[in-house]
């Protein structure tokens, strides 16, 4: 195991894409499952503060320390086994998504769930139960987790297998690899029914392995995986769709919803008016009349792929009259260039943040499908009349949007966050979360209360106790 106490050499572990910052005694980088079980042993009976250490590419400030020691899973990065017949395949919790995505390419075979960012591990997809576009059609990090190797707060270990153990409605009952029992209760809490990614994942009757998921590394450390496989389409068709009206790309939105099997594409993603004009500036050949625009891709096969190209234009011909300005991805490079459209625009935020020398506040909310368009427009027209800057883009299939607010100097941020805060309360009103994929984090957690209440997050409190009793444990996520 390495050991640095000097903050010097670790002071990029202090820190995550969130820029939220903190501090720390000391960093620990294990090399083995025997030494992370000494470690949080030794902890839990001094009642020393452990935090897990990814990638550092979440944004909600989940792996940052507030005092004591850094659990780095830096070393955990092997991919163990490849099982064609089975399609799984087993990782240590530090490969990261790019990693798997190279060691399946030609294989036939592909890991469904893609996060934005590529450099994200699967430990840190597994505590966020990280999402992306292809959430549409395939859902986030959960649905793919078929086993966890976890090391809990008090030493002890135990592999959760999916299916395997589950509660007894309201009740869980189990033992570690060492024999210990560990009980405990669930709150009583209804969830909203949209993709959503803050505070436990609950439900009557679940499966132990779905707690794990999206916990925050707040129950345990996660140091391996066997992930679920599906096999590779044979053709994408990708295509971004430039609309002049946003009523109708919302038109558009709902037509495709409907799952007609004309158009059933695997990932939906939307650009408003300001990210056009953001994007106007670094890259070529946006059409002039745009306003909005979607980038979706449909799974089609080689044979097929002329009719469903046919069949998208006369589809898309209804909704805008820039159908001939839409760019169209077959090949692999093209597909790469509506890559490029979507990941630019994050950096163009950056740029603008940094040039303000301001915070980024920026929503992860989600809400019921019916209320997207009503939902959209209150955002809209709150940023309107209090002449705030703003870029809206995100996983409309989901009706999920990261509506970012742009400050200028300290007054309009503290406009924005009185705004935040009501975004977050309408997308509550309306039967949505307060995030969808990135979770609570420390960041966050003033914010869980509007989506739920004292007593059920006194709940969590008691399911965190139940593993972590000296609560040690990445202290401050969530709650």
């Amino acid at each position: 195991m390495i050991v640095k106490h000097n903050k010097n050499e670790f002071e990029d572990y202090l820190v995550d894409a969130s820029s939220y910052e903190g501090y720390a005694d000391e960093l620990l980088i294990p090399e083995s499952v025997d030494e992370i079980k000494q470690i949080l042993k030794e902890a839990t009976a001094k009642n020393q503060k452990i935090t897990i250490s990814g990638a550092g590419t979440g944004l909600t400030g989940s792996r940052v320390p507030l005092g004591g020691k850094i659990l780095s899973m830096e070393r955990f990065n092997k991919i163990l086994n490849f099982d064609k017949d089975r399609k799984t395949l087993k990782v240590e919790s530090f490969v990261r998504i790019e990693e798997i995505a190279d060691y399946l390419a030609g294989s036939g075979m592909f890991y469904p769930p893609n996060p934005t960012e590529k450099l994200a591990t699967i430990g840190g997809n597994i505590g966020n139960n990280a999402s992306g576009a292809r959430t549409y059609k395939y859902g986030a990090t959960r649905r793919y987790i078929n086993a966890i190797d976890v090391v809990f707060p008090t030493g002890e270990s135990r592999t959760i297998r999916r299916g395997e153990i589950f509660a007894n409605w309201h009740k869980f009952e189990f033992s570690t690899n060492e024999g210990t029992s560990i009980s405990f209760e669930l709150p009583n809490v209804q969830m909203p029914k949209v993709k959503h990614a803050a505070g436990y994942y609950i439900e009557q009757n679940m499966d132990l392995i779905d707690l794990f998921i999206g916990a925050e590394g707040t129950l345990g450390v996660v140091t391996g995986a066997e992930l679920q496989l599906l096999d590779s389409p044979e053709q994408i068709l990708g295509a971004i769709i430039f609309f002049d009206l946003h009523e109708g790309m919302f038109d558009f939105l709902n037509e495709i919803r409907r799952e007609n099997g004309i158009i059933s594409p695997r990932l939906i993603e939307f650009f408003d008016d300001n990210s056009i004009m953001l994007l106007c500036g670094t890259i070529p050949h946006i059409p002039k009349n745009a306003h909005y625009a979607l980038w979706i891709e449909i799974e089609t096969s080689n044979e097929k792929s002329d009719e469903t190209l046919a069949n998208l234009y006369i589809f898309t011909s209804e909704f805008t009259t820039l159908v001939d300005d839409t760019w169209i991805a077959m090949s692999e490079q093209e597909h790469k260039r509506l890559a490029h459209f979507r990941h630019q625009l994050p950096l163009a935020v950056y740029e603008k943040i940094q040039q303000y020398k301001q915070q980024k506040l920026g929503t992860d909310s989600a809400v019921p499908n019916e209320f997207v368009k009503e939902y959209y427009e209150y955002m809209v027209n709150l940023f309107k009349q209090e002449q705030l800057e703003y870029v809206i883009w995100g996983h409309i299939g989901n009706s999920h949007f990261h509506a970012n607010i742009l400050t200028k100097d300290e007054d309009e941020f503290s406009r924005a966050k009185q705004i935040y805060v009501d975004i977050l309360a309408k997308a509550v009103s309306l039967g949505g979360t307060i995030s969808a994929e990135h979770g609570i984090g420390k960041i966050k957690k003033e914010y869980l209360k509007i989506l739920y209440s004292d007593e059920v997050i006194d709940g969590f409190r008691r399911i965190k106790k139940a593993f972590d009793p000296e609560d040690v444990l990445n202290c401050g996520n969530i709650f």
